[in-house]
């Protein structure tokens, strides 16, 4: 009798460590499918889905929300990141993102600059039923301000 009762508590803790490990992995996919989505949408120079993804309480959103939108103004983007770093739950997630942006002026297609760096987002599950995830974080903020020689 006391094994049975050993044996289901243990299955049900196993299942519950599952259920876990698959809300984070779920958690982890759904981070990275935002940040494909921003990188595809600065390429197509729609700077406002890049922008819905902040939480508008984040520090600087409205000087963030400037530069962006500047950035996607004045100049063709290419985007490139890799994943260095994904740590957190299903609700918080801290990402590092070796981000590379190429920067093609849009008067002047000679003129091109590219940063490369490595771009850390603090992200958080925001919102009612549907909590959607929103980037509450960036550091350095400055990678995305618009180009200076164009």
């Amino acid at each position: 009798m006391r094994r049975r009762a050993f044996l289901l508590t243990m299955g049900g803790a196993a299942a519950g460590a599952m259920r876990s490990i698959a809300l984070a992995a779920d958690a982890q996919q759904q981070v990275f499918d935002l940040f494909s989505k921003i990188a595809s949408a600065l390429s197509d120079d729609d700077a406002a889905m890049f922008v819905e993804a902040v939480d508008p309480g984040m520090p600087s959103f409205q000087q963030f929300r400037r530069d962006i939108v500047a950035l996607t103004d004045l100049a063709d983007l290419t985007n490139s990141i890799e994943v260095l770093s994904d740590t957190g739950d299903d609700t918080h997630r801290a990402e590092e993102l070796d981000w590379f942006l190429e920067i093609v002026g849009k008067a002047d297609p000679h003129t091109v600059e590219r940063r490369r760096e490595v771009v850390k987002f603090g992200l958080e599950r925001k919102g009612g039923k549907g909590k959607k995830w929103k980037i509450v974080s960036i550091d350095p903020l400055h990678f995305f301000a618009p180009p200076k020689l164009i």
